[in-house]
């Protein structure tokens, strides 16, 4: 109350009124303390996720030029961790890599045939996993998007061998006859 230009004249106003002009300054001032301390709590939330975001970025930086392997997106199946990591940074999945911590194609892709039979509860089992041990939310726009580019690359979406290819024809061909 000091530091604020209102002066409440007790000489100029009756006793009760002086004194509800008082509290009401005194509660403004808590409330504008709380409202700076609660801005001064948002702003150090954005600095941290700022600097987690920074943090993600230089890792992924790190992990683009520290691969030595040649890559191979053609077959989900013959992907390492280190390919599906990259995969999933490459394509704005960065919310799954908890999830997939230590998973390889042929597991990713278990998980997708998974998300794809039961898509609702996938969603809630891996919302629910990735909440109780990352603290994260995983939004429904992120796993909408994780089915869709996984649709793109998973095994059974893979063009067919052409030796089985060929075989499936030849019995087929024999079923006619």
């Amino acid at each position: 109350i000091l530091g604020t230009r209102m002066y409440i004249d007790f000489g100029t106003y009756d006793f009760d009124k002086a004194i509800q002009l008082l509290e009401n300054e005194i509660r403004l001032q808590k409330k504008k303390r709380k409202d700076a301390k609660e801005v001064a709590k948002m702003e150090k939330k954005i600095e941290i996720d700022n600097q987690n975001k920074k943090n993600v970025n230089e890792e992924i930086e790190s992990h683009h030029n520290g691969i030595e392997e040649a890559m191979n997106f053609d077959n989900i199946l013959n992907w390492n961790e280190n390919v599906v990591r990259d995969f999933l940074m490459r394509k704005n999945l960065s919310d799954f890599l908890p999830l997939c911590h230590g998973i390889n194609g042929n597991e990713l892709n278990n998980l997708y045939d998974m998300c794809r039979n039961n898509s609702a509860l996938m969603y809630d089992a891996l919302t629910s996993e990735l909440l109780k041990l990352h603290d994260k939310f995983l939004p429904i726009s992120t796993y909408l998007h994780f089915m869709s580019r996984l649709g793109a690359v998973c095994a059974d979406n893979l063009p067919l061998n052409p030796l089985i290819y060929r075989k499936y024809l030849e019995e087929y061909l024999h079923d006619d006859e």
